[in-house]
């Protein structure tokens, strides 16, 4: 594979967020590329004899246009647009996950970078006026107030600075920074931990993406963190159970909940299951479900891992964080010691099985299972085992489609506060020709976004 390498230069500007004189945006440019070439899985199916000439001169573009950046969000910014490329939301850039030390470390770093402003109330009076493009904002998930001015810099025609928050942002901070581009703003959103995310936010009337102007309507307050799990009847007939995520540390919770409504689950014919914004987590999270819905022999499709030094590393830290299984951390040792005989290809981490349970369980008797865009990865997984079901139905809109390449692991930037992510596996799905990437799993009954979903999955279940 030809590789591309730009020598790196020291950038002599300095500022609270600047890079210092031994870290640039081009030296940690190509660190990501030459990682993501070697460890993701996917990477001889997205550059190949097609591709390879597209790929090149895509890549020598962000290269070039590195040498110029001296701040660390905006050097995240371009590698979030390079990464585009593979149109795989299991390459990402986040913080550190695995140690809790270092990830706080990281953190004050990352706050430390934000850039602030501040604004005087005679500012924010004329802003609180202002009918055009800046103005005061609140952002209808999380209730953040910001004001939106005019900040012209190289990666900027805007800057959107906190006003007010319950959160752990703080009067000053400038969480927004976006260029104008026809009827959108284009550019960096700062989340919670302080990761510079690429957005485009669509431009209404007295609105832009989530925020709406002040004073249009009552501003959403912060709202308290839904649980993770929960229940509730909704009629005689109808349990519904609602969980957010499949991550590991949600492991536990799932099984309670199951646990603590067994009696219903063996009484009440119909069973509402709401996925909705599940992004996945860890496959053994949902081993509690699957009993519920069995009707027959369930297919899995197996998959390979790719065999480097860096996904080795990456698979022995998980294998020891907290909340696995005593048989997952010995499945994890199991595939390391094979990867690492097997060093710079591609081995077997599950074969094509099938699953069968001893019996049918008479309740419930029908599922519907709510799902939307942004369900993914491990619950697409469980989405595939469980549409196999006599009893299940899907409603909602399709799912996110990430699920080809998976089993995400990550190491540390060289130098810069966050961690690269990609995808280890690739589906034997994909050579049977059952990719699902970038398509996502279909509802069989759809919902429109302004029906009441877990009613209309109530009238279906029990018509």
């Amino acid at each position: 594979m030809k590789s591309i390498r730009l020598t790196a230069i020291c950038i002599l500007l300095f500022c609270i967020h600047s890079f210092g004189q031994s870290c640039n945006c081009a030296r940690e440019f190509n660190f990501v590329k030459d990682k993501i070439e070697v460890n993701y899985a996917g990477f001889k199916d997205k550059v190949n004899l097609k591709t390879q000439s597209s790929y090149d001169k895509y890549t020598l573009s962000f290269l070039k246009r590195t040498q110029s950046v001296t701040i660390s969000a905006h050097c995240v910014y371009l590698i979030n647009e390079w990464l585009t490329f593979f149109k795989d939301g299991h390459i990402l850039i986040g913080r550190n996950r695995i140690s809790k030390e270092r990830e706080e470390s990281e953190l004050q770093e990352r706050m430390k970078n934000i850039d602030r402003k501040s604004l005087s109330s005679d500012k924010l009076s004329s802003l609180a006026k202002n009918k055009g493009t800046e103005g005061i904002y609140i952002n209808e998930d999380s209730g953040v107030r910001i004001a939106l001015i005019r900040s012209k810099t190289d990666f900027r025609d805007y800057a959107g600075i906190v006003i007010s928050s319950a959160g752990k942002l703080s009067p000053g901070q400038v969480v927004l920074e976006l260029k104008m581009n026809k009827d959108t703003l284009k550019g960096i959103a700062y989340d919670r931990y302080f990761i510079p995310t690429n957005v485009i936010f669509p431009i209404k009337k007295d609105a832009f993406g989530t925020y709406i102007r002040e004073g249009i309507k009552e501003a959403a307050k912060e709202l308290p963190l839904e649980p993770s799990v929960s229940s509730k009847l909704l009629s005689a007939k109808t349990l519904y159970l609602k969980i957010n995520t499949f991550n590991q540390t949600n492991a536990k919770k799932i099984d309670s909940l199951f646990k603590a409504n067994r009696s219903n689950l063996a009484q009440i014919p119909n069973l509402v299951l709401d996925l909705r914004n599940n992004g996945g987590g860890a496959d053994f999270s949902y081993r509690p479900i699957p009993p519920y819905l069995y009707t027959g022999p369930i297919r899995n499709i197996g998959s390979d891992i790719l065999s480097t030094a860096d996904n080795i590393a990456g698979w022995s830290a998980v294998a020891t964080t907290e909340g696995i299984p005593p048989d997952q951390k010995d499945f994890m040792n199991d595939v390391v010691k094979k990867m690492e005989e097997n060093k710079g290809t591609f081995i077997s981490l599950s074969e094509d099985s099938t699953t069968t349970f001893d019996s049918i369980l008479p309740n419930p008797k029908k599922v519907v299972i709510l799902i939307n865009k942004n369900c993914g990865s491990t619950t697409e997984e469980f989405l595939l085992l469980a549409k196999q079901s006599d009893k299940v139905t899907l409603m909602g809109e399709h799912t996110s489609g990430v699920l080809d390449y998976a089993n995400v692991r990550g190491i540390d930037f060289l130098c810069m506060p966050y961690m690269l992510y990609w995808a280890t596996s690739r589906s034997k799905r994909i050579d049977q020709g059952m990719a699902i990437d970038n398509i996502g799993i279909m509802p069989d009954k759809e919902l429109k976004p302004e029906e009441d979903w877990v009613e209309e999955a109530k009238r279906f279940i029990e018509r």
